[in-house]
């Protein structure tokens, strides 16, 4: 195919004669002719030079980073045929666009073997970059046409949000050992519902009316009102978030699961579209779900509110956003019984919402500022 030098050789090798037709001049004519014929032997050479069977290998250093940390990313590029230097070009894929990364002409050595390049990424924000395919693609000398394959197939690269542990949780539940959750109230064994029996059940749990009456065994299953529990909902509707403002209360909503990780405490993830993390996964799968978070027209977080109503009694809820307003936190206060502390954090340049009864608030004007307020809060103390 024609390079971007290769169509303006072309479209002078049909211009040219022409114009000597018209002038009566045989030199331009002349010249056209050349001009078309190198294209044409371009294009022949670097099919003729094209690598067959090319298979590319990526090995980032890290497949998990921070805004502003260097990535380097090295590629090894193997064909069963090479014939020349060939031109190589990462794809980089991001929420703001994709762009081509050439990564220069390379050579093979004497005698064959494996080319390597390499490059290195500073991510600026927060999201998720998709590395590849590898294109790799062989040229005339005269770089009129090149021809090639794509290789290597894709990998992401999770930008994770800073964060930083904070002093303390809003628990609401059993103060921990280290001091890490505020002062509450001692939990008690709740009945929750009945389940089928399974081996290492406690017999004594066993509802024997109830297994009269299906005809297969019954047990009482019952929640730890005692566990501490920690519900994080974070607001990704589009008609309220833009990418800056999602991008710190990102960072806060890792701030506090991060934190609850590291006390051990029971923690969930949701995003007003519905996806979630929890714990169980781990803090990496966590901070994953936000860097890949992104604006969602027709996010329902009033949904995601009222499934808040529905899960397990105990714990605290923590709705952040960067323009909550107090139409979000009243559906948030009435959520049920579930939650013994609700906190609404609100970061970003947009004005606060009205306080709400039953709804502790935390507003600050960017994320670091929200470390600072969230440490100041009652439950620190």
């Amino acid at each position: 195919m024609p390079t971007q030098r290769g169509w303006a050789v072309a479209a002078a090798g049909l211009a040219l004669p022409a114009l000597g037709a018209l002038l009566q001049y045989r030199a331009l004519v002349l010249l056209g002719a050349l001009a078309a014929a190198a294209v044409a032997w371009a294009a022949l050479t670097a099919l003729w030079r094209r690598p067959a069977g090319a298979r590319a290998h990526r090995a980032p250093a890290v497949e998990r980073t921070s805004p502003g940390e260097d990535v380097d990313v090295s590629v090894i590029v193997e064909a069963a045929r090479m014939r020349g230097p060939v031109l190589l070009a990462e794809r980089i894929g991001q929420d703001s666009g994709t762009r081509w990364l050439g990564l220069g002409p390379v050579a093979p050595a004497r005698g064959g073997g494996a080319l390597r390049a390499g490059y290195r990424l500073t991510p600026a924000r927060r999201g998720v970059i998709e590395l590849g395919p590898l294109s790799v693609r062989a040229t005339d000398p005269l770089g009129l046409a090149s021809a090639g394959t794509r290789a290597g197939g894709s990998r992401l690269l999770y930008v994770h949000p800073h964060w930083e542990r904070l002093r303390a949780l809003p628990a609401g539940l059993d103060t921990a050992p280290e001091g890490g959750l505020d002062n509450g109230r001692s939990g008690t064994q709740t009945f929750r519902g009945l389940r089928d029996y399974a081996p290492g059940d406690d017999i004594r749990h066993v509802h024997w009316r109830r297994t009269a009456r299906a005809g297969r065994l019954l047990v009482r299953q019952y929640s730890d009102t005692a566990q501490t529990r920690l519900a994080v909902l974070l607001d990704d509707r589009a008609e309220t978030q833009d990418t800056a403002g999602l991008d710190a209360a990102a960072e806060a909503a890792a701030c506090v699961v991060a934190t609850a990780l590291h006390h051990r405490v029971a923690c969930t993830l949701t995003l007003a579209s519905g996806a979630a993390a929890h714990e169980r996964l781990g803090l990496a799968a966590m901070l994953d779900l936000l860097a890949a978070a992104a604006p969602v027209p027709g996010a329902d977080l009033a949904a995601r509110v009222r499934a808040l109503g529905e899960g397990p009694v105990g714990g605290a809820a923590v709705l952040i956003g960067s323009r909550l307003a107090a139409a979000d936190l009243r559906p948030f206060a009435a959520s049920g019984e579930t939650a013994h502390r609700r906190v609404a954090v609100h970061v970003g340049e947009g004005p606060e919402p009205e306080p709400v009864v039953g709804v502790s608030s935390v507003a600050a004007r960017s994320a670091a500022e929200f470390r600072s307020a969230w440490n100041e809060a009652p439950w620190t103390r």
